[in-house]
């Protein structure tokens, strides 16, 4: 039970991060945002639907998910630092 509540704040940070984010290059970096809206959904999809029956794959897949939201984060920061 522990673990879905970590789990559950750690997708409500990467939701708060990725649309301050979004919201300060909303319109500098159109495809990335719009991955990063996928890759959000997918996260929202197997948090809050996916049963957890997957020998620990599923919470792992979860984790890639907000790494990977965490570089597209990186890398528009990186662009807007070096104003692209």
């Amino acid at each position: 039970m522990q673990s879905k509540l970590k789990l559950t704040a750690a997708a409500l940070a990467i939701g708060l991060v990725s649309f301050a984010a979004g919201t300060f290059a909303q319109g500098r970096y159109p495809a990335i945002n719009q991955a990063e809206g996928a890759l959000n959904n997918a996260l929202g999809i197997l948090h809050g639907e996916a049963r957890d029956v997957f020998g620990g794959h599923k919470i792992n897949a979860e984790n890639l998910i907000g790494q990977a939201i965490g570089e597209l984060q990186a890398g528009k920061a990186f662009a807007a630092s070096h104003g692209y």
